[in-house]
């Protein structure tokens, strides 16, 4: 089992970058496999809280408070890179119809470079519509297509020397893109998203799946329904891997979510339970998320998190 852990957010929404550093290299130093941004621009002072439920899960209200601080994960994923020397950077996930696709890819592409290769590219669709308008996207009924579309454009840019694409929301013709990613034949690209349609896209373009907040008994069930779905496509699913975000905090007091919940909430018995849970049910990788756990400050989440390495992990 991998584990990963989120930066988004970091606790108490200090907005400083120390804290950033802080906790990557915290992460380096803890044997964790990666670090992971999620996408926000801006966040609505009103949202409809109602999608983030039906497409992320976790609790059902959804996010009840704007944040006060989201860094930008590219920028933000760019500067750790020189921070850390072996993990690797993940977006987790981008919102793909957010940004023009070409400057883009070309962004993703100096990132691979400049970290010599670590970058992990995950990709969605987006669930908060108010967010779609103030950014001036295209339509959030569209997103799905959209985001299909500048998928293959950045394959396009990446792979090819004279890269030729002609979509209903992007084009690209005698152009020049370079440099190109530093991994072949590109940066590994991994589908968030909880159900059916984000397997097709996996199944479509898709080295691996990283829906949030699933339980076990949930990740059983779709984690085979993957393996059909790619097997249907003629690609092989032992070749894609699969991870689950979950929040993570540790609880002296047994038995606080039951058999079957979706994150690691509990004593270390019950956490490396949970872990166990999710190894048989199909997951090769566990990325801890600390927004909506609870934490203080970034001391407290890294004493959690040497915890988690020392008397959790490694008994998995």
């Amino acid at each position: 089992m991998k584990y990963g852990a989120y930066l988004s957010r970091p606790p108490g929404d200090s907005g400083k970058p120390e804290d950033l550093v802080t906790l990557a290299r915290a992460a380096e130093r803890l044997g964790f496999d990666s670090i992971w941004m999620g996408d926000h621009i801006v966040w609505p002072r009103r949202y409809d809280p109602v999608p983030h439920a039906r497409e992320v899960g976790g609790d059902e209200e959804g996010p009840v408070q704007a944040p006060a601080h989201v860094f930008e994960p590219l920028t933000t994923l760019s500067f750790l890179a020189a921070t850390v020397e072996s993990m690797r950077l993940g977006v987790g996930v981008l919102v793909t119809p957010y940004r023009n696709p070409i400057l883009c890819a070309k962004m993703l592409a100096t990132l691979d470079v400049l970290s010599r290769g670590r970058l992990v590219v995950g990709v969605g669709t987006g669930w908060m519509r108010e967010e779609f308008e103030l950014v001036s996207a295209p339509p959030y009924e569209d997103r799905g297509a959209v985001t299909d579309e500048f998928v293959r454009l950045f394959i396009e840019l990446w792979t090819k020397d004279i890269p030729e694409f002609q979509g209903r929301y992007a084009r690209a013709s005698q152009i020049v893109f370079s440099p190109k990613p530093i991994q072949q034949p590109h940066p590994p690209i991994w589908i968030g998203g909880n159900g059916a349609i984000a397997m097709k896209r996996v199944a479509a373009y898709g080295n691996g799946w990283m829906p949030l907040n699933q339980t076990p008994a949930q990740m059983a069930t779709k984690t085979r329904q993957l393996r059909s779905i790619v097997k249907a496509s003629a690609r092989n699913p032992d070749e894609i891997g699969v991870a689950i975000g979950c929040r993570m905090r540790f609880s002296e007091r047994s038995g606080r979510h039951g058999s079957d919940h979706d994150s690691l909430f509990g004593t270390n018995g019950e956490m490396i339970d949970q872990l166990r849970r999710y190894q048989e049910a199909g997951v090769d990788e566990v990325r801890l998320i600390s927004t909506g756990a609870g934490y203080a400050d970034v001391p407290e989440l890294l004493s959690a998190w040497g915890r988690f390495a020392d008397e959790v992990a490694t008994k998995v």
